[in-house]
């Protein structure tokens, strides 16, 4: 995980309240004296940050051996990986995860989804940016062992650091960090690799400890570094993701021990940081969610540094320095509810997409939106003048075509699609798109009425509106015919005609059969061959007809044949069942939800 170093040096010297903070590493048994970060710097000291970064440290693995720097720190289990099974949920895996430190949100905001996904989304900067946006004087380094973050993620803003440093040995990054501290630059990034590298290469054991009493070692160096500053240094210490159950070689999933991560300080935290609260919605992993999250460590430096969180940057993480607004804000479940924690009876305000929606007693502990919102949807609450935001995803699939063999279409409800590619099993990078006339031509101002779809034969698709009317489209020449769309009828489709506008999916099945579902729970069989719907039709969607499908006949919006053997039925709020056409029954376990997880890049904003 080496990238090339580079380093760039100079700016002006920093500004008189130059405002910083530090971060310090991982558990302790016991807590040490500590100062309180609420009360202010102690006179002529100015406040700044070291943000240590152990890459691919098992908290529990932490505990079971001596650290005697870490027991000079408060430690804490915290959780990355976004909530499970909903649209925050992302890879345990170093990219997602140094991402979402580094920004305050999760993949499904910043967009950096995997180790190899390039340049994360601008609408939600690092915390560089965000430092040297309000603080223009600050001095600002990021050093790095693994230094993707650095070359790719958000190779754009550390442009604007005065050091930033990639491919270091885990002794040169400290030993860089140490001379940082020295000179009192603002806010330190030090990342180290070993606990990370030796776990891959020999799972958990003595070359893992190993590893673990290295950086232990080099983080009691710069404590020492932070003691011998006259500067007030926050110092928080975290690690990116857990590993694997048992074995510890690998990460990646959404398992306990993948979601475990923590953070340490130097200083006494508020309560979102110090109280494990069991009393959430969530009770997934043993109530894994009662902890601190991820995304908590960006606006707390930000405020420490005395640069205040706002409403309009949308972070998912609560400060843990000074007053708290409500906490633990997690989905509610459905598709416009939310939940979060709150002891005390002050307001709190909610917005929509950043405008002021309404007020609610904060014990009421939870708010459905029962508008008729659709896309992706930002709430924020603010309590005690901080913020902390959740993004709902509304968008549900319309339609769907299979293309090819390799690839197929999904039309979604705000008039986006995605390329999807079927052997990969994720979305084509660049998607979703919009739907128009470049990307569909003649079929793009019709976006918003696509409500069901199937290929015919490699040459030609079908798109059905909600109107009753049909698109006959040419694959070959990626365009739609000419005269469409045409009335659903008994003459262009017989014997479909009567149920032109309540068709809500269509599947191409075997032979020469298409299917037709409808919003009422029934079905049609079409047969290509004799250009018309079959006799003794419509039927009831019921579990003789479609075992497995019958307690969601009402639910279906879109299906699709992935291959001769499969094929996907998607329901409304974000559900999918798969179905096994050699069996003609749904496959067990469905229907499960349709995110990151399970359906990469679909649900993407």
């Amino acid at each position: 995980m080496l990238n090339q170093g580079n380093q760039r040096f100079g700016r002006l010297l920093a500004a008189m309240l130059c405002i910083c903070a530090s971060t310090a590493a991982l558990a302790a048994s016991k807590p040490p004296v500590v100062t309180d970060p609420q009360l202010p710097p102690a006179s002529g000291s100015a406040p700044r940050v070291l943000l240590l970064g152990i890459d691919g440290v098992q908290l529990e693995e932490l505990q079971q051996i001596s650290t005697p720097n870490f027991n000079r720190l408060q430690v804490r289990k915290a959780y990355t990986g976004g909530v499970d099974g909903e649209a925050s949920q992302q890879k345990t895996s170093s990219g997602p995860g140094w991402s979402t430190i580094l920004t305050g949100v999760w993949a499904n905001k910043h967009q950096i989804t995997a180790n190899d996904s390039d340049l994360a989304n601008p609408e939600f900067p690092s915390l560089f940016k965000r430092l040297r946006d309000a603080r223009p004087q600050a001095k600002i380094a990021s050093v790095m062992n693994w230094g993707t973050p650095n070359t790719t993620y958000f190779r754009n803003e550390v442009s604007g650091n005065d050091i930033t440093l990639n491919g270091l040995s885990d002794s040169a990054v400290t030993s860089k960090g140490i001379e940082l501290i020295a000179q009192d630059y603002d806010l330190v990034f030090l990342h180290l690799d070993e606990p990370d590298h030796a776990g891959h290469s020999s799972c958990f054991g003595p070359a893992y400890n190993t590893a673990l009493r290295g950086v232990d070692a080099q983080l009691g160096q710069l404590l020492d570094a932070v003691e011998q500053s006259s500067s007030d240094w926050l110092v928080l210490v975290t690690t990116d993701h857990g590993r694997e159950p048992v074995l510890g070689c690998n990460h990646g999933s959404q398992t306990r021990q993948e979601k475990t991560i923590f953070i340490a300080s130097n200083k006494t935290l508020n309560s979102e940081f110090s109280q494990y609260t069991s009393d959430i919605s969530n009770g997934d992993f043993s109530a894994i969610y009662g902890n601190p999250a991820q995304t908590s460590i960006t606006p707390t430096v930000l405020r420490y540094l005395g640069v205040e969180p706002q409403i309009s940057w949308q972070l998912d993480g609560l400060p843990l320095t000074a007053a708290e607004g409500v906490r633990k804000v997690l989905p509610g479940g459905g598709s416009n509810d939310f939940s979060w924690y709150a002891d005390s009876s002050a307001d709190v305000e909610i917005f929509r997409n950043g405008t002021a929606l309404t007020q609610v007693d904060a014990l009421q502990r939870g708010f459905a939106d029962n508008a008729d919102v659709r896309g992706i949807v930002d709430y924020t609450l603010v309590q005690n003048n901080t913020p902390v935001s959740l993004r709902l995803n509304k968008v549900d699939i319309d339609a769907a075509v299979d293309w090819s063999l390799s690839r197929a279409y999904f039309f979604r409800d705000d008039s986006r699609y995605v390329r999807y590619n079927k052997t990969a099993d994720q979305s084509d990078s660049g998607y979703p798109a919009n739907t128009n006339n470049n990307s569909w031509p003649g079929l793009g101002d019709y976006a918003g009425l696509i409500t069901a779809a199937f290929s015919k034969d490699s040459s030609r698709s079908y798109y059905f509106l909600s109107d009753g009317r049909y698109i006959r489209y040419n694959n070959s020449s990626d365009q739609a015919d000419a005269g469409y769309p045409k009335n659903i009828d008994d003459n262009s489709w017989p014997g479909l005609g009567a149920y032109a506008t309540q068709i809500t999916a269509a599947l191409r099945w075997t032979g020469d059969k298409v299917y037709f579902f409808l919003k009422n729970g029934t079905y049609l069989r079409y047969d290509l061959g004799d250009d018309r719907v079959d006799s003794g039709y419509p039927k009831a969607v019921n579990d003789n007809t479609w075992p497995g499908l019958g307690a969601y006949a009402q639910d279906i919006t879109a299906a699709v044949k992935w291959s001769d053997s499969r094929a996907y039925f998607f329901l409304s709020n974000q559900r999918y069942i798969r179905y096994s056409i050699s069996s003609d029954s749904a496959d067990s376990g469905y229907p499960a939800k349709v995110n990151g997880g399970t359906w990469p890049g679909l649900m993407n904003p």
